[in-house]
């Protein structure tokens, strides 16, 4: 890379430049808070010390600007709907776990059921009031991320087999509360310590009062009931039961031990596919040991405390008899099981069997973690849950 092209590739992630690459794609230059700038400022500083090569470069920009222009989306949407703020979110369901601890299965299940709404991937990326499904091959930003989506599974299949991504499909909340640029997707992708640091030092009710209104604006109209998941809200729970107080938990629950070196290589996947060989497994490892590790014990506090209903959901149960598990959680939530939804939840998992393998395909050693260094870090937690 010549000195010219770094000089230009770097300029692409200051603040101004990706702010003003943003207005001109969408048209809209209103933001919203600016609160939301000092986790850009310093997600930006961070990715710029990591000397990217000039592909990377631009597929961090593409990235960190997608984020940025859902901001600017909402910001309009919800400019031009001021009623909705005041709306309530009543009781909403949310699923959160230990990452590969069954959330995306669980979190597509009960997707199935009409009594709830979720965020639809692509109303993640363009926020505005859902459309009625008929409507949706003829809008443009329905097409735009459907065609984004297919050519990355093309390229990832993984994902697809992994997470059964689609651009109609329901989607967690991570995917929001990155346009609050306070988030745990940020440092998935790149190692960004500064700004790591950051997010994981503050309070995060704000980011979860974004979600909050963004979430008004896609459902408005629509007074169903909630249904939410993403695992990091373990880390934030004290946060989420702030913005959403009478919400219902479910907590899914795997020894660490076995899910940390997936986790690892799931999360080192897309570090790769955003720095290249700048991506390191240990750095992963390291991090996401600590990040989860600290999250399954701030949620345990915050339960201690806590008037809300919760459910625990192990693993093993879950991939054993899913709809067993499924009917308990209705039934401690007090919750209608139709019929019929139950018989689209069973033709799902026929369709969706799940698979076996003989054995893991990662360990901790791919990651630079030990399994005694792991059983150490995390034995408060597997102490609780009989894992020892």
């Amino acid at each position: 890379m010549t000195t010219q092209e770094a000089v230009r590739s770097d300029h692409l992630l200051t603040p101004e430049a990706m702010l003003a690459a943003s207005t001109s794609r969408t048209g809209l230059s209103d933001f919203g808070s600016s609160s939301f700038r000092e986790g850009l400022d310093l997600l930006l500083s961070d990715i710029r010390a990591l000397d990217l090569g000039p592909a990377y470069v631009r597929a961090s920009a593409w990235r960190i600007g997608q984020s940025l222009d859902t901001r600017a989306l909402a910001v309009q949407g919800l400019k031009a709907r001021p009623e909705l703020l005041s709306r309530p979110i009543r009781e909403p369901v949310i699923i959160a776990g230990l990452v590969r601890s069954g959330t995306t299965a669980l979190h597509l299940l009960m997707s199935l059921d009409p009594q709830f709404q979720g965020p639809e991937h692509w109303l993640t990326v363009y926020p505005m009031p859902r459309p009625p499904r008929e409507t949706w091959d003829a809008i443009v930003q329905y097409q735009s991320e459907k065609a984004t989506m297919e050519a990355f599974l093309a390229t990832s299949p993984e994902a697809a087999d992994d997470h059964m991504m689609t651009a109609e499909g329901i989607e967690e909340s991570l995917f929001i509360l990155g346009s609050s640029f306070s988030s745990n997707m940020w440092p998935s992708m790149w190692q960004v310590p500064q700004y790591d640091r950051w997010y994981r030092g503050r309070d995060d009710t704000d980011s979860y009062r974004w979600l909050a209104d963004v979430l008004r604006l896609i459902g408005a109209g629509d007074e169903r009931r909630w249904l939410l998941k993403n695992p990091t809200d373990l880390f934030s729970l004290h946060e989420v039961l702030n913005v959403f107080p009478d919400a219902k938990v479910i907590q899914t629950h795997r020894d660490p031990v076995d899910s940390m070196p997936s986790v690892s290589n799931l999360i080192f996947s897309a570090r790769r596919a955003f720095c290249g060989d700048k991506a390191g497994r240990a750095d992963v490892g390291r991090r996401e040991a600590e990040l989860w590790a600290d999250a399954l014990e701030r949620a345990e506090a915050v339960r201690a405390k806590s008037d809300n209903a919760f459910v625990d959901v192990e693993f093993g149960d879950f991939t054993r008899d899913q709809m067993g598990v499924i009917r308990s959680i209705y039934d401690q939530f007090d919750l209608t099981l139709a019929p019929e939804t139950e018989a689209a939840m069973q033709a799902w998992l026929d369709a969706h069997p799940r698979r076996t393998s003989k054995g893991p395909k990662h360990v901790p050693e791919d990651f630079g973690l030990t399994r005694q260094g792991l059983e150490e870090k995390f034995a408060a937690y597997r102490k609780r849950r009989g894992y020892m």
